[in-house]
């Protein structure tokens, strides 16, 4: 007995899946026929404007347009789960140019535009609003350096030893004329680097206002570190522009110059790679009898240059 009631229910379970599977088939195929038949619907489509000529172009304002259509439903449901569709207009198209502020455009003018992104079968019926506005700024171009921005704190011994290498080290950027007019260079965003003892390679986004577009986004670096150290030689300090008749005394007619050099460098550094010298003209402004002392040569690997005393004491004899 309890056998012929477990093979009753198997039965109906079958029978009941074979009527769900029924409905469902029908159900699908109705709603195929009901979606392969025209309905109305109001779309949104939003305009972009693209510019074939020079200039940065703002559509911040709301042009959003409404384009009432006929189509199947397939199309209609496809666009209705999809993002806003967007409709690239070509400032070139425009009668008003490239040096006008402001650009107006009759949405009659797009339908050709919106049906391109359209199935070939579906019909625009009407475009609210009937026009549409975009500010229009015109743009210049610049080239520009580039500058870091670095925190760097050394092992012991350890220096920077020259200047940070950028690669590239300038870029081209563009944007309104009153923006652009403003940048004197683009940096990069803070680095902060901590125990350094050897040349740091990396790179760092470029740090721009939000007005301004960069030809590029990212840029590498060099700062070239080694350990130091310090040097110090003795150089006679030489006259110039002294008139005819005319003699500058020097105290003291010696300096002591103190420097910083790589150590791998530090016996290509002597007292003949040096020269400063004091200029006559100088004296002339000077109030207390005391020039200042300029290098004008110095050997390539040294930094850190100080020239002890920085200032000495004049005579002029006749």
């Amino acid at each position: 007995m309890k056998e012929r009631k477990i093979t009753v229910r198997k039965y109906n379970i079958r029978k009941h899946l074979a009527f769900l599977s029924f409905l469902v088939l029908t159900m699908m195929f109705w709603l195929m026929s009901k979606l392969a038949q025209d309905y109305d619907a109001i779309l949104k489509i939003s305009p972009k404007l693209k510019s074939s000529l020079s200039g940065i172009y703002s559509d911040a304002a709301d042009n959003t347009l409404y384009v009432q259509v006929r189509a199947s439903g397939f199309f209609i449901l496809g666009k209705k789960f999809s993002e806003t569709d967007n409709v690239i207009i070509d400032v070139k198209d425009s009668p008003e140019g490239k040096h006008r502020t402001g650009l107006r455009i009759a949405t009659v003018n797009l339908k050709d535009k919106i049906r391109d992104d359209f199935d070939k079968d579906v019909a625009i019926l009407s475009i609210e609003p009937d026009t549409i506005y975009f500010n229009i700024t015109e743009h210049v171009t610049k080239k520009v350096p580039v500058t870091g921005d670095f925190s760097l704190s050394f092992k012991n011994e350890f220096r920077q030893y020259a200047p940070v290498q950028f690669f590239p080290d300038s870029v081209t950027i563009r944007g309104s004329r009153e923006y652009v007019a403003k940048v004197k260079s683009v940096s990069l965003s803070p680095k902060k680097y901590e125990n350094v003892n050897k040349t740091i390679e990396d790179i760092s986004n470029i740090a721009v206002n939000q007005n301004i577009y960069v030809n590029i986004s990212k840029i590498r670096y060099k700062i070239p570190v080694e350990r130091c150290t310090e040097g110090t030689v003795s150089v006679a300090v030489k006259t110039i522009n002294v008139p005819r008749g005319n003699k500058l005394v020097l105290l003291p007619a010696k300096v002591d110059i103190k420097y910083l050099v790589p150590l791998k460098d530090y016996n290509s550094a002597s007292a003949n790679d040096f020269h400063v010298e004091v200029d006559f003209n100088d004296t002339k402004t000077s109030l207390n009898r005391y020039v200042k002392v300029k290098i004008v040569r110095r050997p390539a690997p040294v930094f850190d240059i100080r020239v002890e005393p920085a200032f000495v004491e004049f005579l002029i004899q006749k």
